[in-house]
């Protein structure tokens, strides 16, 4: 009988060891107190080595450190500050206002085309981005076809075009765009048709009589692609093709048009210009140097690295 009560005690004293192992092995992580924050992870910085740190920015603009052979991050905020922040466009609002003179016409004139005369620009460029933009000329026509049966002549007139352009080199080097844009002209005119001659073999007569002026409001839009290169301090040189369609030309009583101000021939759906512009700068604020802008600024030197001599004692 007294064994009994001896192995009821060595059996509890049993239970209390395996429990009390059981809690030795098994981790517990303490519940914070109420209004008591938790502490986060200390990142152990002393698995990295130091020669194999690169960092870069994250999309909040903080400095994240890469072991490039374990492939590690760590977002080491004590590196980013407000300046590290990376700003969406590196130049300012009112950037710039370009003024500019289309040579096209002029230039194709003296090898025989038979229309325009000279053409105007003036844009406010919008952080190096955009670039509101208005155009002005004037044109005229005299156009005589090679069997010579009439001769057409539009008259001196003014033309004018608004629109926007995008630059897609926006946080690059000012000195060079690359561009698209669309634009909406109109121009009011007048034409006529002089000289037309009218053979009739089978009476053996010629008849000769002229179409008396007509005047013509036109509108029209145009998708253009464009660069501009700056070739001397604020002097640029820029190249532009041209898509347009006419919108509206009035319908005239005697037949369309042949040459609509600022449009050109309506024969032909595509166009080109070649300007040289002029650049007056509207902020004091210097802009990043030219030749060393791009999206993202690069810090010029390597951040520091964690000191690890304090960890390694």
């Amino acid at each position: 009988m007294r064994r009994l009560p001896l192995t009821i005690i060595a059996f509890v004293a049993l239970m209390t060891m395996t429990l009390t192992a059981q809690r030795r092995i098994t981790p517990v992580t303490a519940t914070p107190a109420a209004g008591k924050p938790v502490e986060p992870e200390k990142t152990d910085t002393a698995a990295f080595d130091p020669s194999h740190f690169v960092h870069f920015h994250d999309a909040e603009g903080n400095v994240v450190l890469v072991d490039t052979v374990t492939g590690r991050e760590v977002a080491d905020t004590t590196l980013s500050s407000e300046k590290d922040t990376l700003p969406k466009m590196q130049y300012p609002l009112w950037y710039s206002a370009t003024v500019g003179v289309d040579l096209w016409d002029p230039i194709m004139r003296a090898f025989g085309q038979h229309y325009g005369l000279i053409g105007f620009s003036a844009g406010v460029n919008l952080h190096n981005r955009y670039r509101p933009v208005v155009e002005i000329g004037i044109g005229n026509a005299s156009y005589t076809p090679d069997d010579g049966n009439y001769t057409y002549k539009g008259k001196t007139a003014p033309y004018f075009k608004i629109g926007m352009d995008y630059n897609f080199l926006y946080n690059s080097n000012p000195a060079y765009e690359a561009y698209a844009g669309v634009r909406f002209g109109f121009s009011h005119f007048s034409y006529e048709l002089t000289d037309i001659t009218v053979n009739s073999p089978y009476w053996d007569e010629t008849t000769r009589f002229n179409i008396p002026s007509q005047s013509v409001t036109a509108s029209y839009f145009e998708f253009l692609f464009g660069i501009k290169v700056r070739v001397w301090r604020g002097i640029s040189l820029g190249w532009i093709l041209r898509y347009h369609s006419i919108m509206s030309d009035g319908s005239p009583r005697y037949g369309d048009p042949w040459y609509i101000p600022g449009y050109g021939s309506r024969n032909g759906a595509w166009a080109g210009s070649f300007s040289i512009y002029y650049t007056i700068p509207l902020n004091k604020r210097r802009a990043p140097a030219v030749g060393n802008v791009t999206e993202e600024p690069l810090h010029s030197e390597p951040l520091p690295l964690p000191d690890q001599t304090t960890e390694q004692q």
